[in-house]
């Protein structure tokens, strides 16, 4: 009899673990997949508004603050490079490392966390109000309705639309040509 309880419980804690390491690994998936479209959404956006270095939008954690820059507002997106880089370290000390981060730790990552979705919303809704989308209300809250899982590719598809009323900051005037009187 104790042979079939042990045999039970090694089956349910088996089944634990790989639920766990699916779920770790759907994590990892939707991270890379989500940087790539932010990176090339963000790339795009920067050539459009004739940024020096567009290719700095795969830089990890300095996309965010090129977005904030897209987006009008340089602080947001520092503070959300901020908030993206304590998340990760903090999310690889703990899992990789199996660092104890106690209660306290764990109700702070989750407002790191929070505050992150927050402030992708406002840059997001900054970009699609910035590049005069018709619909930039719906997009945003399709946005929270998904908890930002669809704010990647909707920067991604909305990256070539109308850029007329962006913030244009010009990195180099070298471009440009100065009409000359004859």
């Amino acid at each position: 009899m104790g042979g079939i309880s042990v045999m039970l419980l090694m089956g349910m804690l088996s089944a634990m673990y790989v639920f766990f390491i699916a779920v770790i690994a759907m994590l990892i998936i939707y991270f890379a997949v989500s940087y790539v479209f932010e990176s090339i959404a963000a790339m795009g956006m920067c050539k459009n508004l004739y940024y020096k270095h567009s290719g700095t939008a795969w830089i990890p954690f300095y996309n965010k603050y090129l977005l904030g820059k897209i987006a009008g507002n340089k602080a947001l997106g520092i503070i959300e490079g901020v908030l993206n880089l304590s998340i990760a370290t903090v999310a690889v000390l703990f899992f990789c490392f199996e660092l104890e981060i106690g209660i306290i730790g764990l109700i702070a990552l989750l407002a790191c966390v929070i505050a992150s979705f927050v402030i992708d919303v406002i840059i997001a809704d900054k970009i699609f109000k910035n590049l005069n989308i018709r619909y930039s209300d719906v997009l945003t809250v399709v946005n929270v309705l998904t908890f930002g899982l669809s704010r990647p590719i909707i920067l991604f598809i909305v990256k070539n639309a109308n850029s007329k009323n962006m913030i244009h900051i010009p990195v180099s005037y070298t471009h440009l040509t100065l009409p000359t009187i004859a």
